[in-house]
Order: C-alpha cells, then sequence, then structure tokens
C-alpha cells in the first residue's frame, strides 16, 4: 500500500445510504496529521457535488468495506479523484475502540490509512461486481429453497405426517402427495398450497440463477476452462470468477489459497518453537472456501481424479475433513496455474468432461440452448470442448 506524501491531504469517508461524514487530514504522520475540516450528514445523493466542491487534486479518499463502498469508489473515481476501500475487519476494530460516532470515525478511517494499519481492498470491476450480486442472490435462493422445504417437513410432523422416501417437494406430485397424506381441513389446506408455491418459486429463482451462471461462463473462456478440474462444476467456477476477478492480482497460488482461507493456522508462541496448526476458520473468504470443501470431498469420491489416490493418502494418516482441506488447497492451485495458462492444451476431453458439460446443458435447458443458438445438448457440449482446446 503506497504510503501518503507530505503534501497529500487524507479524506476520511463515513458512508451510510443516505447521509456521509468526511474528515480532511493534513501531514503524512497519523500521530501529528492535524484536522483541516470535518462535514457531517450530507447527503449521499450528493456526493459528486459535495466532491466537485471540497476535494482538491491529489487528495487521497479512504472508506472502510462494506455494502455501498465499490459503488462510491466508482462514483468518485468518475469525477477524476482517488478513492481507497479499506479492510473493515482491521479499519472497523481500530475506529470502533474510539468515540463511534459519525464525526470521529471519518477522522479515525484517515488516521488508519496513514498509519498503514489498515490494508486496502481490491476494487472488482463494475461486470466481476454483477457477477458477485448474481452469487449473492444464488446463495440467498438456495437459502431460501432449504428453509421451504423445512417449513413444509415442520408441518407435516406436526400431523406426524412422513412424505414416502424420494418425494420431491418441488414437482407437483410433491404436493398431490402431501394433500392426499391425511384429512386437511380447508385452512390446512390454504397452508400448504401457499407453503408449496413459496416453494416452487424461490426454486425456479434458483434455477434461472444457475442458467445465467453456465450463460456467462460459456462466454468466457478462460473461465469455462475450470471445468476440466474434477470437481468443479457451474456454481464453483462461477463463485470463483465472481470472486477472484483478475487472477493476476495473485501473483503466486500460495496468495490464492490464504485468500480463500485454505492455508492452516498456526498458533506459536515462547518457548515452543514448532507451534501447532489450529485448522481453518476466522480469515479469508469463507462462502467460497466452503465451495471449495464441496468439490475436495467429490474429488476423494471420483477414481478418476489424479486427487483421489493422493487424497485417500491423507485420510489413512488423517480426519477427513482434514484431508479434504489439503486436497482444497492442491485444487485451488491447479485453479489458479490453469487461470494462468500453465496447464498443458486440451487434446481429447474425457468421458467425464463430456457428462459433465452434458449436465451443464441441462440446467440451461432446451430455450436457453435455442437463445444461445445451441440445436440441442451435444452441439453446445462440442462448442465447449472446442473452446476449451482454443483456450489453453
Amino acid at each position: 500500500m503506497n504510503q501518503p506524501t507530505k503534501t497529500q491531504r487524507i479524506i476520511g469517508l463515513d458512508m451510510h445510504p443516505d447521509v456521509f461524514a468526511a474528515a480532511a487530514l493534513s501531514g503524512r504522520d497519523a500521530s501529528q496529521s492535524r484536522v483541516d475540516w470535518i462535514h457531517d450528514r450530507q447527503a449521499t445523493a450528493g456526493l459528486e457535488g459535495w466532491a466537485k466542491k471540497h476535494l482538491q487534486p491529489g487528495d487521497v479518499v479512504v472508506l472502510e468495506a462494506s455494502g455501498n463502498s465499490f459503488a462510491v469508489a466508482a462514483r468518485l473515481h468518475a469525477c477524476g479523484h482517488t478513492a481507497l476501500v479499506l479492510e473493515s475487519a482491521q479499519a472497523g476494530k481500530i475506529r470502533d475502540n474510539f468515540c463511534n460516532d459519525d464525526r470521529h470515525s471519518a477522522v479515525k478511517l484517515a488516521r488508519v490509512y496513514q498509519s498503514g494499519l489498515a490494508k486496502e481492498v481490491w476494487q472488482p470491476d463494475a461486470k466481476t461486481r454483477e457477477y458477485r450480486e448474481v452469487f449473492f442472490a444464488h446463495r440467498n435462493a438456495v437459502k431460501d429453497a432449504t428453509r421451504g422445504r423445512n417449513r413444509i417437513h415442520a408441518f407435516l410432523n406436526e400431523h406426524c405426517v412422513r412424505l414416502p422416501a424420494g418425494t420431491r417437494l418441488t414437482e407437483p406430485s410433491g404436493e398431490t402427495t402431501a394433500r392426499a397424506a391425511r384429512a386437511w381441513t380447508p385452512l390446512q389446506l390454504d397452508l400448504l398450497t401457499q407453503k408449496f408455491a413459496q416453494l416452487r418459486e424461490v426454486e425456479a429463482r434458483r434455477q434461472q440463477l444457475e442458467k445465467i451462471m453456465v450463460r456467462e461462463l460459456a462466454a468466457n473462456a478462460r473461465w469455462a476452462s475450470l471445468w476440466r478440474l474434477m470437481g468443479i462444476r457451474h456454481r464453483v467456477a462461477f463463485a470463483l470468477m465472481a470472486m477472484v476477478g483478475d487472477i493476476h492480482r495473485f501473483p503466486t497460488a500460495k496468495k490464492l489459497v490464504g485468500y480463500f482461507g485454505l492455508a492452516p493456522r498456526k498458533d506459536q508462541s515462547g518457548q515452543d518453537a514448532k507451534g501447532r496448526d489450529t485448522g481453518l476458520g476466522g480469515f479469508g473468504r469463507g462462502d467460497v472456501r466452503g465451495l471449495l470443501l464441496q468439490s475436495a470431498h467429490n474429488a476423494l469420491l471420483q477414481r478418476d481424479s489424479p486427487l483421489h489416490t493422493w487424497g485417500w493418502k491423507l485420510l489413512l494418516k488423517k480426519h477427513r475433513n482434514e484431508a479434504a482441506a489439503a486436497v482444497a488447497r492442491k485444487l485451488t492451485v491447479s485453479v489458479w496455474h490453469l487461470l494462468m495458462g500453465h496447464f498443458t492444451p486440451l487434446v481429447e476431453a474425457s468421458a467425464h468432461l463430456r457428462t459433465k458439460l452434458l449436465k451443464l446443458a441441462t440446467v440451461i435447458g432446451k430455450p436457453g440452448l435455442k437463445d444461445l443458438g445451441f440445436t440441442n445438448r451435444d452441439a453446445f457440449v462440442d462448442a465447449q470442448i472446442k473452446s476449451l482446446q482454443l483456450s489453453t
């Protein structure tokens, strides 16, 4: 992170949906810099006008990572100003140790940046932000669908009703089976109908979002190349595309592993020279880490996967979760090398890859394939294999 020069002013910006507070600090040293001015309760809608009136060339605006921080930074960039987003895990802790109001928060954000204690967050481009919106919408749809199923099962359990194994609640047959399970009152039937309708709605939304994922990946040959890796399909590949963005911002595979929090933490102090591993968690992108761990468990079950034998050797010595974490690390390293173009060219598609692409074509559906210009699933598979051969 570049340190401010003596002539630069640092503008701390504490943003809220409707209002914001700003503080201008002059001086390079955080402990001795002076506060030039503080503006409180400014309208967020008028940010550009405020910046035109009060910001000078060379000013550096810093704000804490939050829900609208990237959009605010983009608005300031469009006005010709420099805006940096600071990691909330560190900036927020330092700020909250002091009097926590908007005026003081703006000052403390500027001082945190001057001290060099807060890391700067990479700002994704507009397309990557759209991908992240799709990713989070899909994750919420999955949660809503799970809640919908659980509510139906809870309602049926209240009346001692167990549906036969294999009953698909999202299909019309599932609702028919539930309605015929006992003699319901008219009010209970209304409740059942509403619960099933809500489940079908969120399930349709989830499926539509997955179609968007496959479509966007199919249009981006570099990211679609991740389908070559065992255990990675559209959900994981799209999550990586949304969160990684520019792979070149990770100079080594180790940096990418750390970004997802897949490197084991070490606890070392005093006379204990070696320390001890304390497992995963507590840092990194937990949402993508969870998907990569699921992919690792899947790779352990695929006998054709090059990670299968290596992973099972670890499984004989360690707990299954530890082995899966190690496989996920290796899978992440493979992702980095593949995206950097270090893999050997794809000469011939394996049966596993063809099966995976057929499943992806099924996710898109016949209408979606037709909109993309494919007559059937096989045409989609052939086009994707050709694209993979050309891109690696």
